[in-house]
């Protein structure tokens, strides 16, 4: 995306995934333009870009921090360097009331508003006694007979 003159490629892996219920997920994110700010949602309301600003009670990380009264499970690894801004939201233990979609935006300084986004569906499975039992198939996640 190109805004007043500064081109940006905002990447989010994975697209999506499946985790058992009780382990890890995280979700990276990062921007090639180094002062870009990137905070990370819960889309319980986001859908767009366009309604970011409406939803600040599902904002989980504003960029620079943890808004108040966010679980401890919820991390953020950051790094920066001359060329990429990296943000990887982490969530340990995942509940299954933690599936949903997540964005993470690229806002950059100087520009009102988010200049990119990108989602990510979290699906979470309970508890599994054999991993055969764990094995899903949705439009978007990877077949895991085929890894």
């Amino acid at each position: 995306m190109s805004v007043l003159g500064i081109t940006s490629t905002l990447v989010r892996r994975p697209l999506n995934t499946a985790v058992i219920q009780n382990s890890t997920v995280t979700l990276q994110c990062s921007s090639d333009v180094s002062n870009s700010v990137i905070p990370w949602y819960n889309s319980t309301c986001v859908t767009t870009s366009q309604n970011f600003g409406q939803c600040t009670k599902d904002i989980i990380y504003s960029g620079y921090g943890f808004i108040p009264n966010v679980p401890p499970k919820f991390g953020v690894t950051s790094a920066t360097n001359a060329t990429l801004v990296t943000r990887d939201l982490h969530i340990s233990p995942v509940q299954l009331a933690d599936a949903g979609v997540y964005f993470c935006a690229e806002q950059q300084p100087g520009v009102a508003g988010v200049t990119d986004s990108s989602s990510a569906q979290l699906i979470v499975l309970g508890n599994c006694s054999h991993v055969d039992m764990c094995k899903v198939r949705k439009v978007g996640l990877v077949d895991n007979d085929n890894q």
